[in-house]
Order: C-alpha cells, then structure tokens, then sequence
C-alpha cells in the first residue's frame, strides 16, 4: 500500500510531465517548470521534490532536470532509452558511449554492463536514471560513430577504438582477458588497417598490450605493424594484481596474466 501512495502522480504533477511529454522535451528547468505549474517557487519546488521522490524526474544538475516519459511504467523505469538520454546528459559536450557498454553494443563480450560509461571533456558526475547508471570519464576522444536509438542520434565508439580504450583502461572492460576474447570475436568486422592506424595515435602501453594480444591471438602481420624498440616495461594488466608471471622483452610488457588465462575463452567454458 505505501509503494501504491508513493508513486500515484497528483494532478499538478501529471500538468507538468505531459506538457513536457507534448512538447518531447526530456530536458527542463525550474524556471521551465514554473512558467507551465505557475504559483510560487516553493510551491513548484515541493511538486519536484515529490516527482524525485516518485522516481519521475532526476536532478542532473542544478536546476536541471529530466524526466522519464509515460510509457515508462509505473516505476519510472526507462532502460531501454539508456543510450537516448546520454546526449540530453551532456549537452554541447563532445562524448561517445565507450569502453565495457561498446564492447557489448559491438557483440564483443557477452557480459552484460550494469553501467553506461560515456567518455566526454566535460566533467560530469556520474548519476543514476531509469533503471541505468551512468559514469563520465575524462579521456582523450577518439574514433566513434552515430547510431540511431529511438529516433535520438547517439556517438559510440568504432570497434576498433573501442578495443583501444579498453586496453588503455582495462579497469572498465572486465580486465585484458576480455579484451582478448572481444578482439578474437570482431575478427571478421575488425577494419584491421584502421585499427593500426588508430592505435599509433595512442599512449605507447596500448601499443604493447595490442601487440601482445595480436601475437597471441595469431594475428601475426596485423601485430607486425606495431612493432618498434621500446625502453623499459609496463604491465599488461595494471588491474589483475602485481604477481610477476613473466616478461615479454619484445613488447616491453610485464605478464601478470597467463596465456591461458587470456586463451580460455577458446576452451568453451
């Protein structure tokens, strides 16, 4: 019975989220909200603070709001526009939907992620909306494209940059074992050039895990385009622990993780 009271919209409520709904408008403000509620601004104020408490709007930052649209249900649950609402979240900021949640969008990891990670310049906090949380990390921008999700234009990273940014923050991919399975599954879509041509645009230890990996994988003349001297060594995964397995002197890598760890994706199990 509580739950039942917490989420029934008053009819102000509902005065507000169906001009928005009317004029699909996902994106308000308080000043907004009060030129369509008229009355006072604490009045306007107790009607947001109710619809948060409902689950139908958030506050992505001050004085900014979004709400979940009608079809969402009666929890406010909106999970299937996760990707839909990343634009309206950052703004004018330029952004693409990368790491982890791309790895799955491509079919490269059958994990499914609890997080959309949106790697932007702008610095944002991460949030929690519709059934999805969101987490903006400040990396450097590289390749993506643009999909269609529900009518909304939203930037994903290519596959290939994709592999690229996970192997420079293995932390957000489920470690370089799934980096390994993600580039053995994208074998055939895999713009092998591009991804060489991308790669030398990156930090120097994305070279050499990418080196390592291909080689590994057997994908020898794609992992000669890679090879140079390099001075010193960098861990392969600096996130699986600081346990010395080896060393590869030809990419200047430390081994933390073992080759059949990397491989038992081919086991089947």
């Amino acid at each position: 019975m509580r739950d039942r009271k917490i989420l029934r919209l008053g009819e102000r409520e509902l005065q507000l989220l169906f001009a928005f709904e009317e004029r699909k408008q996902r994106l308000f403000t308080i000043k907004e909200a009060r030129e369509v509620l008229g009355g006072s601004d604490a009045s306007v104020k107790n009607i947001l603070k109710r619809l948060k408490a409902k689950k139908r709007i958030i506050q992505v930052e001050r004085g900014k709001y979004l709400f979940a649209p009608m079809e969402a249900g009666r929890e406010g649950h909106w999970s299937e526009h996760s990707f839909a609402v990343v634009p309206i979240l950052v703004g004018k900021a330029e952004y693409y939907i990368g790491l982890l949640t791309a790895l799955n969008y491509w079919g490269m990891t059958e994990q499914i992620p609890i997080v959309v990670f949106v790697i932007t310049k702008k610095k944002k906090r991460g949030l929690e909306a519709f059934g999805a949380r969101y987490v903006f990390l400040n990396m450097k921008l590289g390749d993506y494209e643009q999909i269609e999700i529900l009518g909304t234009k939203v930037n994903i990273s290519s596959r290939e940059q994709t592999i690229l940014d996970c192997l420079s923050r293995p932390e957000y991919s489920l470690g370089i074992s799934e980096v390994a399975k993600g580039i053995s599954s994208a074998r055939r879509e895999l713009n092998w050039a591009k991804l060489a041509r991308l790669c030398l645009n990156e930090r120097e230890v994305v070279r050499r895990r990418l080196g390592y990996l291909l080689e590994l994988l057997r994908e020898i003349k794609h992992a000669k385009k890679l090879e140079k001297k390099f001075r010193g060594f960098a861990w392969l995964d600096p996130h699986a622990g600081r346990k010395r397995l080896g060393y590869s002197k030809k990419w200047g890598l430390i081994l933390n993780v073992s080759k059949e760890d990397l491989l038992e994706f081919q086991m089947g199990y």
